[in-house]
């Protein structure tokens, strides 16, 4: 296929984003306008990547991140410096400097380490420390929920227009195109039409990752009664059409999460049960000490992907195979990795790359080794467990909490999927500080001494304590959005 060359229209986009960040800022509530960035920044802006030798790399998530700090900075009183930093920000931290270890140790500059550190917290750092906060209220998290909802409400006429006619929205639009024409139509003995859609995103995987979290939100908000109606719209209907979006979209990996998550938040209403969200939350941090360990062929993996797909099961076969090369890689520089430049990567005796890197995990332990693969983990997955352990299980479907718990388990999802695909975005890392900020939240407001000083009986006033100021304006939180 030729190269489509970047329109002109892609890049005034582009660098008009920043600005128009800043009049969201003038324009509204400063949380609104931190989670109108995000979700409109991650979906709309073109999938294209500036790069350069000293800064970080230029793209829609560095954008929009540079964005909201300088709208901090210029609308809010620069609010992102004075949080106070708590434990659970230890491993984000440690992430963010690990690149200049690895430099370090493996004889490049500290320059390459300090770019390459400011790389990563421009990807994925800054949105954590927005989230910490920004979202810090039950209030603020059910706002982020519903903007997620809502990016995702507004993606579906162009999924289905794509799923119909190809996926070229991309192309027609900014340029480049960045698709495979993918049908897949043959997926769990279903027989599917239409391609896999990939509107502004980077593939068909990562639009269908997006539109399943999405359904899941939406699915516990309408279980919960929080809230009933969006814009004008049952909650019941946009989860159905969210679900069904994301079964068309056609990435099986998206849709078995998407599945896993909706049934592990049902758990805890019937039979009232949080053991399975806690299997799920564990189950990545289990894959990445198996494998890397060298304990598990992952052969049962592939044996239940060919009951759903052959081609699926030979994909993960591949995917496999490259892992143990590249695990073995790794650990020969097993506590900062290889750093940057490729160095991971496995070559044979003419220097030719004969790996294919597609799952963040292996990225991470291959370039920061690891103290960056545990730092990662422990930011995503430690911060999930956390809320799980606080919020007990009765009040998990309680309006005031359902999009805290709904978001703990979305993030565990991302993190799972992390194991095969690489679609962490800005998004996932401003919904993690903000479940990492409800956590504390959750300790005052469910602790044994805050639970007997309540004086009411009612489940919500126990889970809403932290977001209305007395008994009287406990309505709020089940006021529609």
């Amino acid at each position: 296929m030729t190269e489509i060359p970047i329109k002109l229209f892609a890049v005034a986009v582009f660098f008009a984003w920043v600005p128009a960040i800043l009049c969201m800022f003038a324009l509204m509530r400063p949380r609104r306008a931190v989670i109108a960035a995000f979700v409109a920044g991650y979906l709309l802006l073109p999938e294209i990547v500036y790069r350069f030798h000293a800064v970080p790399d230029v793209n829609k998530g560095t954008l929009t991140a540079f964005g909201v700090l300088l709208g901090s900075l210029i609308f809010d009183g620069a609010r992102l410096f004075r949080v106070r930093p708590r434990l659970i920000d230890l491993p984000w931290f440690i992430l963010m400097l690990v690149p200049i270890g690895a430099s370090l140790s493996n004889d490049l500059t500290f320059m390459d380490g300090l770019s390459a550190s400011l790389n990563l917290f421009f990807r994925w750092g800054l949105a954590y420390w927005i989230g910490r906060t920004y979202i810090t209220d039950w209030e603020g998290i059910r706002e982020l929920s519903l903007g997620i909802i809502i990016g995702a409400l507004a993606y579906v006429p162009l999924c289905w227009w794509e799923i119909r006619m190809s996926p070229q929205l991309h192309g027609w639009i900014y340029g480049p195109l960045f698709t495979s024409f993918r049908t897949d139509t043959y997926l769990f003995g279903v027989q599917l039409f239409g391609f896999r859609p990939n509107v502004f995103l980077a593939d068909g995987l990562t639009v269908t990752m997006y539109m399943g979290i999405s359904a899941v939100l939406a699915y516990w908000a309408w279980m919960s009664g929080s809230p009933k109606r969006l814009l004008g719209m049952p909650m019941g209907a946009i989860a159905l059409t969210l679900i069904i979006t994301a079964f068309f979209s056609k990435a099986v990996g998206g849709i078995v999460l998407m599945g896993l998550g909706m049934t592990v938040l049902t758990l805890t209403r019937w039979p009232k049960t949080r053991l399975p969200a806690l299997i799920l939350m564990l189950a990545a941090p289990a894959y990445v000490t198996l494998r890397s360990a060298g304990d598990w062929s992952g052969e049962v993996l592939v044996n239940a992907a060919n009951a759903v797909s052959p081609t699926r099961a030979e994909s993960l076969e591949f995917r496999l195979r490259n892992e143990n090369l590249l695990t073995a890689k790794a650990l020969q520089h097993p506590l900062l990795g290889w750093a940057g430049w490729s160095r991971s990567h496995v070559y044979d005796l003419e220097n030719n790359d004969i790996t294919i890197i597609d799952g963040l995990w292996i990225i991470l332990i291959g370039e920061t080794g690891l103290l960056g693969l545990a730092a990662f983990t422990t930011m995503v997955i430690g911060s999930a467990i956390l809320l799980w352990k606080r919020i007990p299980t009765r009040y998990w479907s309680d309006p005031a909490c359902s999009a805290a718990v709904a978001l703990a388990v979305v993030i565990t999802m991302y993190m799972i999927d992390s194991l095969f695909n690489s679609t962490f975005n800005p998004v996932t890392a401003l919904a993690i500080g903000a479940v990492a900020s409800i956590g504390a939240v959750a300790k005052s407001v469910f602790s044994r001494s805050a639970q007997r000083s309540v004086p009411f009986a009612t489940p919500a006033y126990a889970g809403a304590t932290a977001l209305v100021a007395s008994p009287k304006d406990l309505p709020y939180v089940y006021s529609t959005y």
